[in-house]
């Protein structure tokens, strides 16, 4: 799908530098045929560019935001500052554990023969 918009973005882009040559061209063509003083000309092609540049802008602002909504549809998150702050989250989570991890091991190999006779107890009456 992201490839789909990179295609998209690119015709669109392509499409405008294509203009841009094409007005270039044109703007040449009319100052030659004395339509546009070479001033005039300038001041076109300047402002043609310009133009260029904020349809440019606008493209790929529309594609960012169906980018987006395409994304939060299928449930992707962007919020950076979220992920990080679950992730150092889930980072505490698991050094207490891997830490109350060892304290249970340690606990069980220090009582190792009599919780090990009590668990077994512990079955024997279960069944």
């Amino acid at each position: 799908m992201e490839d789909s918009w990179k295609k998209v973005l690119d015709l669109g882009v392509g499409l405008m530098s294509y203009s841009r040559e094409r007005l270039s061209e044109a703007a040449k063509q009319w100052a030659e045929e004395k339509r546009m003083t070479p001033q005039q000309t300038r001041d076109f092609v300047h402002e043609m560019i310009e133009r260029g540049e904020q349809g440019r802008i606008e493209l790929q602002n529309a594609v960012q935001d169906n980018v987006q909504k395409a994304l939060t549809k299928l449930g992707v998150r962007e919020d950076q500052e979220g992920i990080r702050a679950e992730l150092a989250s889930l980072r505490q989570l698991i050094e207490r554990l891997d830490s109350r991890v060892q304290q249970l091991e340690a606990k069980l190999s220090g009582n190792a023969g009599t919780e090990t006779s009590t668990a077994a107890d512990q079955l024997e009456q279960v069944d």
